[in-house]
C-alpha cells in the first residue's frame, strides 16, 4: 500500500478534504480516502504533494447515438456544448473543461465546478463515471481562493 496526501485531495464522493490522505493499492486503485479535518499528522511512508489529488477518472457516455439537449442554464449549457461531440471525456478533458468554465464563472471554487459537471454530464449528459487505477495532482491552482488558473496542470503520481 501506498500513502499520499496534499494541501487538498477531492474524494470519489467528490467530497474536498483539507489535508486530506489517499492509500492505494498496488494496483493503484485508491482503497480509502481519510479526512484529517486538516490536520495532518505524520505517518510512516506518507508521500505529501502541494496541490490537490485526485483518482484517475473518465466519463463514458451511455448511448453513443444520444442526442443531447442544450439546458437552460448557462454553466450546464456550457458543459453540455462542451461535451456533445465526446463519447468519452478524459480526465485531461475534464481539467481543460474546469479550465475553461473558471473563466466564464470566475466566483465559482473549484469543488463547485467539478461537482456541477459531474452532475450535469451524469445527469443531461447521459455519461457514467468511472475510476482508473490512477493518482493524479492539480499543480499551478490557486489554494487560497480554490480556483483553477491558465497554469493549472495535471499531473500523473501513478
Amino acid at each position: 500500500m501506498r500513502k499520499f496526501a496534499a494541501n487538498y485531495l477531492i474524494s470519489n464522493t467528490g467530497a474536498f478534504l483539507k489535508n486530506g490522505m489517499a492509500v492505494a493499492g498496488e494496483d493503484g486503485f485508491i482503497l480509502q480516502y481519510i479526512d484529517t479535518n486538516g490536520d495532518l499528522i505524520e505517518v510512516e511512508q506518507l508521500s505529501f504533494h502541494n496541490g490537490i489529488l485526485m483518482a484517475g477518472i473518465k466519463f463514458t457516455k451511455i448511448n453513443a447515438t444520444q442526442t443531447i439537449s442544450v439546458s437552460g442554464k448557462p454553466f450546464n449549457s456550457l458543459v453540455l456544448k462542451s461535451v456533445a461531440e465526446l463519447t468519452q471525456l478524459s480526465i485531461q478533458n475534464l481539467i481543460d473543461l474546469c479550465k475553461h468554465l473558471q473563466i466564464q464563472f470566475p466566483e465559482m471554487k473549484i469543488q463547485a465546478i467539478m461537482n456541477e459537471i459531474y452532475e450535469v454530464l451524469l445527469g443531461e449528459g447521459g455519461f457514467i463515471k468511472e475510476t482508473n487505477p490512477e493518482i493524479y495532482l492539480l499543480t499551478s491552482v490557486d489554494l487560497v481562493k480554490l480556483h483553477f488558473t491558465p497554469k493549472t496542470r495535471l499531473k500523473k503520481i501513478i
